[in-house]
């Protein structure tokens, strides 16, 4: 169990996280909040990337360590001129890994993201989406018992999105996973729980089903005539074609309004959030 209690963190005199208390048992959680809400300071506070902070972050009754995290950053880059092996060879070095083990595990943890023809490959001749694939490879050196991804899928085409997919669908059982993304549709099918963010707190704890039944009532389709005579009441989701004419998806506090639809993911995140 992951718990993290009363965790605020400075920088300077500006508070950025405020009193979080979280606690995370195996399974995936998806992180959601808008641009500074504070998603990267609370995952890279629990990594113990800022040492000055208040509060507890405890790991079955211990502090963290290195080799019970698996960590892949919004943006992996760095030692591009090392082939693929040598740099998950460095990782497994940080990791202390036993020098008996490497091999095996750098294979092994290749072959889960599809990538074991390219070991010898050096990182700078890789496409975008591969070099976001060795990410993953590193954060799986070792079989961490947490691992924690910044926007993991970014990069990747679809049948790469799918096979990450997979990969948190075989590891999730053993391991707390903790996924930040802005992408709602990986949230929605990867995670067992989503953790909603604003402004450095925590809004609430949902599964899917939960988060989405949170705009229950509050969710309309209907024409852009209509949206423009609302359209100071309520939030934008999405304009799409319908057969010859636009049609507009909302958010609205007005529940007298016709065109009701049922909520989803997106609906429920945009409307705890508003």
């Amino acid at each position: 169990m992951l718990r993290i209690k009363g965790l605020t963190k400075k920088f300077r005199k500006k508070e950025v996280l405020h009193g979080i208390n979280l606690e995370l048992g195996k399974g995936v959680y998806g992180l959601l909040g808008e641009n500074g809400a504070g998603k990267s300071t609370l995952m890279r506070t629990i990594l113990g990337l800022y040492s000055e902070y208040s509060g507890e972050i405890m790991f079955d009754g211990d502090s963290l360590t290195n080799d019970q995290i698996g960590y892949l950053p919004q943006y992996f880059n760095g030692l591009e001129e090392l082939k693929v092996k040598e740099l998950l060879k460095y990782f497994a070095d940080i990791k202390k890994i036993s020098s008996k083990r490497v091999d095996e595990e750098i294979e092994r943890t290749l072959k889960m993201v599809n990538l074991i023809e390219r070991k010898n490959s050096k990182v700078k001749n890789l496409s975008g989406g591969m070099k976001q694939r060795v990410g993953i490879a590193q954060t799986l050196l070792g079989n961490p018992e947490i691992l924690i991804y910044d926007e993991p899928t970014v990069g990747l085409d679809p049948k790469e999105r799918i096979r990450f997919g997979n990969i948190i669908e075989e590891e999730k059982n053993n391991k707390i996973i903790l996924i930040s993304t802005h992408i709602v549709s990986d949230i929605e099918c990867l995670c067992d729980k989503i953790i909603i963010m604003k402004e450095g707190h925590i809004l609430g704890v949902y599964t899917p089903v939960e988060l989405a039944m949170q705009a229950e009532g509050h969710v309309y389709e209907m024409t852009e005539e209509n949206y423009n005579k609302i359209k100071n009441q309520s939030i934008l989701v999405r304009k799409y074609l319908d057969e010859k004419e636009f049609r507009i998806r909302v958010i609205s506090e007005n529940m007298g309004l016709s065109g009701h639809v049922a909520p989803t993911v997106e609906d429920g995140y945009l409307w705890i959030s508003r």
